[in-house]
């Protein structure tokens, strides 16, 4: 048995979320999950084994996902897994009982309506939660310390850092020293070394070493192998750290030989036994291996040998000064690519769910607070390192429960909107005379306006619908991540937004961008998810004309049955209620024939409402995303555009599928 002291293979990592539970669209499944649990509820009291694998069998039954029969873990623990956040983050109990907070997300989900933050009901509900969500190890808490270093950065915080310091940064004292290393630096690979090196897990390391060198040397190996398997944790185990020991025997060839061999041998060492091994020490990307050990991201015959082993034998490990500092300076190593590649597994979990509260903005590599809780965290930024942590039994109380406001939570963020209202005013008089509400509203007229010039102009947009139907999701999204930040939400949801910034370029500009922020979009001004029911996806107002934008990826028969009901009503409901002048813009990536026939139909047939009042006619246009990048292409005059509208709705042709066939989709045929 050895007596070295084991460094634990803990990640020491902020997880909001599971990695094993990794959900394409959190906001729109925790609520489904959270409605699961409510209706298990009712018939089941228990939270043992069989119960969990049958609410797996009720989530699937309702396509939350699917919980498969035969998975390594077992089904039950699959169940427990993939919905261990909610339980994490106060919604439910840890017995999956659904809590007051949990309920109040439940009433706020699919709501648009905004609070004085100007941020959604459900967005207020996640910030409270978070808010007060403590992490195991960590002395600070996890939502108030990103907002102190956003307040550190002025506001522009690299996502670099949030990612790789941010997120393994455990203490107050800790998190000050990263950042002044990092803008020091501006590089978050030197930030994370010197984090590293000054760690617990570093000091035991040296311990170890210190003892090892004290009896014995590298090549006693079974010793050897004794201290790295205590020095270099790995979550699986000492059988896979071997390879790991493989790899530090080699790099250990290479430190005894350096004064002996040539540039020629040392170059087919490299190539030959070092150039390869990024896997062997805990990395997920070559690039994390290669750069720290030979400041380059590739090897081959064409690289500049030279300076690359100039770099290499210039590195911590190959220029130790002695066997004990080898030791160490591997052990540096992999503890530093090691946290880089976690880091990095970590990023896409984190950042999906700090975008569940709507106060950041992600956009262009760095992260913002949104204007408001800007100036309203800033002036209490000596406050957010000093909360208390709480003893588990008060934090499980404190989390479940249902805090109405931030300020029931922590003193210090008791809002005086007149006093932020005065702040914000220091900087944008304006505020004063709009109230902060109806400005808050035109700052992100303004922004939509600048992310629709940027990022959502016509030629893009007419990249997008192109592998938007067929549905080819991963491309759409890695655009938006190319062009601005990372789209979470539902595919559909993005095709709805951007048919009504398509109609903003087709009418020239004549209609309000600010149209579209009449339905939910998150901090970054992207769509959270499809409109509430009952309504038409998009309404947009052009001239003494009202646009319903009815939208649907649904096909064949599927599609009669989603939409051929819904479409007609919303319209009808619009013409009774709203404006006479109003049509429809049905949209799809393919048409089906029966929908068509069923649409064009109330053209010629009355519709009644329960209350027995009628609409006569409406108009129901329908095109395909074909069409709709033809339009885009086109850049005809919107004039032009209304008569050929106006032409087509009043045609005499009755039956749907010909007359899109014959006349709608001619005029609007794309010619690629």
């Amino acid at each position: 048995m050895s007596d070295y002291t084991y460094i634990t293979s803990n990640s020491s990592l902020i997880s909001f979320g599971n990695t094993s539970a990794r959900l394409g669209d959190s906001r729109t499944t925790y609520a489904k999950i959270l409605k699961a649990i409510v209706e298990f509820r009712t018939k089941n009291k228990n939270w043992q084994p069989p119960d969990q694998e049958d609410f797996g069998t009720l989530l699937g039954e309702k396509e939350i996902f699917e919980i498969r029969e035969n998975t390594v873990v077992g089904k039950a623990k699959d169940v427990r897994v993939k919905t261990a956040f909610l339980s994490q983050l106060g919604l439910t109990t840890e017995q999956r009982i659904t809590t007051e907070a949990g309920t109040e997300l439940l009433e706020n989900t699919g709501t648009f309506e905004t609070n004085e933050f100007d941020i959604s009901k459900e967005s207020y509900t996640y910030l409270k939660q978070f808010l007060k969500y403590q992490h195991d190890d960590f002395q600070v808490l996890p939502l108030l310390s990103l907002i102190y270093t956003c307040i550190e950065f002025e506001n522009e915080l690299p996502i670099d850092f949030v990612t790789y310091v941010w997120a393994g940064t455990q203490s107050k004292n800790e998190l000050i020293k990263n950042i002044k290393t990092y803008k020091k630096h501006s590089d978050y690979k030197k930030t994370v070394y010197q984090s590293v090196e000054s760690s617990e897990n570093t000091e035991i390391a040296k311990k170890n070493a210190i003892h090892f060198s004290s009896a014995h040397s590298i090549s006693d190996t079974k010793e050897l192998k004794q201290l790295l398997y205590a020095i270099l944790p790995h979550g699986k185990g000492n059988t896979f750290k071997d390879k790991t020991i493989a790899l530090f025997i080699d790099f250990y060839s290479y430190w005894l030989n350096k004064e002996k061999w040539d540039d020629t041998k040392k170059t087919s060492f490299i190539q030959d036994k070092l150039k390869s091994r990024y896997k062997d020490i805990s990395s997920k990307k070559p690039s994390y291996y290669l750069e720290a050990l030979f400041n380059t991201t590739s090897l081959n015959n064409s690289s500049d040998w030279k300076k690359i082993i100039v770099f290499f034998e210039d590195t911590p490990l190959i220029s130790s000064k002695d066997e004990q500092s080898f030791v160490l300076n591997f052990q540096l190593l992999y503890m530093f690519i090691k946290k880089l590649s976690v880091c990095e597994e970590y990023r896409d979990l984190n950042i999906r769910h700090l975008k569940l509260l709507d106060i950041f903005i992600f956009e262009y590599g760095s992260i913002k607070l949104d204007l408001i809780f800007w100036y309203l965290f800033r002036s209490v930024k000596n406050n957010l390192l000093e909360v208390k942590l709480l003893s588990e039994k008060e934090y499980r109380e404190k989390l479940e429960t249902k805090q109405n406001n931030i300020d029931d939570i922590y003193d210090f963020l008791k809002v005086d909107i007149n006093e932020l209202t005065l702040q914000i005013a220091t900087d944008f008089p304006e505020v004063r005379s709009l109230g902060l509400q109806i400005f808050a509203t035109k700052r992100k007229e303004e922004r939509l306006l600048q992310l629709v010039n940027d990022v959502f102009n016509k030629e893009n947009i007419i990249k997008i619908f192109e592998n938007i139907y067929p549905r080819n999701d991963n491309e759409v999204r890695k655009l938006i991540r190319e062009w601005y930040s990372d789209y979470d939400a539902t595919i559909p949801a993005l095709f709805e937004y951007l048919l009504g910034i398509s109609f903003y370029w087709l009418s020239q500009k004549q209609v309000k961008i600010s149209d579209i922020l009449n339905f939910g979009l998150d901090s970054n001004l992207l769509p959270k998810t499809h409109t509430a029911g009952g309504q038409a996806d998009i309404v947009i107002r052009c001239k003494e004309k009202d646009y319903l934008i009815e939208a649907t990826l649904s096909e064949n028969d599927g599609q009669r049955k989603m939409e051929a009901e819904p479409v007609p009503r919303h319209l009808a409901r619009h013409i009774l209620e709203v404006n006479p002048n109003s049509l429809a813009l049905f949209i799809a990536g393919q048409l089906d024939p029966n929908n068509l026939v069923i649409l064009r139909n109330y053209k010629f047939s009355p519709w009644y409402n329960t209350a027995g009042n009628s609409v006569e006619s409406m108009n129901i246009l329908p095109l395909t995303v074909s069409n709709m990048i033809y339009l885009l292409k086109k850049n005809m005059e919107y004039n032009e555009l209304e008569t050929k509208f106006e032409a087509l709705l009043n045609s005499e042709t009755k039956d749907g599928f010909q007359w899109y066939k014959n006349e709608v989709n001619t005029v609007f045929v794309n010619e690629n």
